[in-house]
């Protein structure tokens, strides 16, 4: 995937994330928060912004690596450091 791909697809999952984030915001102080909307926000948040988590970091590391697209090599370990992130917070006692 191309840098600039990569950077246009992230700027599109974290604007519908922040779309989604607020419109539960605005909606909760209005008081007129449906209990559909409820039950799917965390996944719809959880479907925008983990690639785009996963875009970033990969274009870090392809970056650092000086390559010339991110590739699948670079996808895979960029997803073992967010698999890294997520053991260490789970086992230090965050999500209790």
């Amino acid at each position: 995937m191309n840098y600039s791909t990569a950077k246009w697809l992230i700027g599109i999952l974290f604007t519908i994330g922040l779309l989604i984030i607020a419109t539960y915001f605005f909606m909760d102080e209005k008081g007129i928060l449906p209990s559909l909307f409820v039950d799917v926000f965390v996944p719809l948040v959880f479907l925008t912004w983990l690639p785009a988590l996963l875009l970033i970091i990969g274009l870090l590391i392809a970056q650092g690596k000086k390559e010339d697209k991110i590739s699948n090599k670079t996808l895979g370990r960029s997803a073992v450091v967010i698999a890294a992130l997520f053991a260490f917070r789970w086992l230090t006692g965050y999500f209790n």
